[in-house]
């Protein structure tokens, strides 16, 4: 069995080489695309909580809030409760409009 030539063996090696170095840059591109949408997706997740903590949804919701603005509410029985909350949602503007 003849041996190969060297030439060929070193246009071989180059090739593979080639191919290793363009699989690396391939992955290091796409490594760091993720990490930039990553880093969106995380800014984008803290506007969220500070525009929620802004508006007060958190800690309870918008009854909460509606509780707290006046505390004798609370002691309304659960049904009148309800029924102020909607009351005052509607006067809020913080219902559904119907179409």
């Amino acid at each position: 069995m003849p041996s190969p030539e060297p030439r060929l063996l070193l246009i071989l090696l180059c090739c593979a080489a080639s191919l290793l170095l363009v699989l690396v840059l391939m992955l290091w591109r796409i490594s760091r695309s993720l990490a930039r949408i990553e880093r969106a997706l995380a800014m984008d997740a803290g506007m969220r909580n500070a525009d929620e903590a802004a508006a007060g949804t958190t800690g309870g919701g918008a009854f909460e809030t509606f509780l707290n603005e006046e505390p004798e509410r609370r002691v309304l029985p659960k049904s009148e409760q309800f029924a102020a909350y909607r009351r005052w949602r509607q006067e809020k503007g913080l219902n559904w409009s119907k179409p």
